[in-house]
């Protein structure tokens, strides 16, 4: 009986380490050179679980990424409507339409300050159909800052 429980026992920890730490072995895997030397101790931050609350929050800021993603248009537009966010607004003249792939990795956020940690793919294409601008596979830190309005971006570090 006694063999049981320690055999129950290591199993149970050997799962909560696996899906725990499991994660941060895919992400570190998949972009573990140069963007460990890149980031430095932040990138340990992908081992971080969000939170219920971190993730509705996460949801939030990401849905103002992905629009910015989407725009179009003039640069002091996407300058004054999209602030830091608007190095991913496709500002060329040639370009029709676009697509892009956002994929959340993980946030953290305390009462005025956060950080958010995605990948993007990211594609412009002009009026024949042929890609003028892309980006795959771009992992991006993401400073945040809260304001009367909500969550600001006001710092993004990336390294494809």
């Amino acid at each position: 009986m006694k063999k049981k429980i320690v055999y129950i026992s290591v199993v149970v920890v050997i799962i909560l380490l696996v899906s725990i730490f499991g994660r941060g072995i895919y992400f570190y895997g998949k972009y573990s050179v140069p963007n460990a030397k890149y980031f430095g101790s932040q990138y340990k931050e992908m081992l971080h679980i969000m939170s219920f609350q971190d993730k509705k929050q996460a949801n939030e800021v990401m849905k103002t990424v992905g629009d910015a993603f989407s725009f179009i248009g003039d640069a002091d537009d996407a300058e004054s409507i999209y602030g830091k966010l608007s190095r991913y607004c496709i500002i060329s003249e040639e370009a029709a339409t676009e697509t892009h792939n956002l994929k959340m990795i993980t946030a953290d956020f305390d009462k005025d300050n956060g950080y958010i940690w995605f990948v993007y793919n990211h594609e412009a294409f002009d009026n024949n159909g042929l890609m003028i601008l892309g980006s795959r596979d771009v992992l991006v830190r993401a400073t945040l800052n809260k304001t009367g309005q909500g969550w600001m971006i006001i710092e993004t570090k990336e390294h494809s």
